[in-house]
């Protein structure tokens, strides 16, 4: 955990909650070389392992008799959506 005294982590508050909320590090604020709070993420966060993986996407829903269906749609809206103006061109 790493110690920082509460000027520094008011003048740099949005850069601790970042590091907080991606990289789950937790700080202990100091007011006068003393701790008087501890800024840390809610929960750890959740991390799958690639052994897992088969397992996650055999539970994923399957489409079924709904896929010729589907692919129609999307090729519907891809023939519908206009492509973006270059900027550049």
């Amino acid at each position: 955990m790493e110690k920082i005294n509460v000027t520094q982590a008011a003048r740099q508050f949005s850069d601790l909650l970042n590091r907080v909320f991606y990289q789950g590090v937790s700080f202990e604020l100091e007011r006068g070389n003393k701790p008087i709070a501890r800024l840390c993420p809610v929960s750890a966060p959740r991390r799958v392992a690639v052994r897992d993986l088969n397992r996650l996407f055999a539970a994923l829903p399957r489409l079924n008799e709904d896929t010729e269906s589907f692919v129609q749609d999307l090729d519907a809206i891809r023939k519908a959506a206009l492509p973006e103006p270059d900027p550049w061109a």
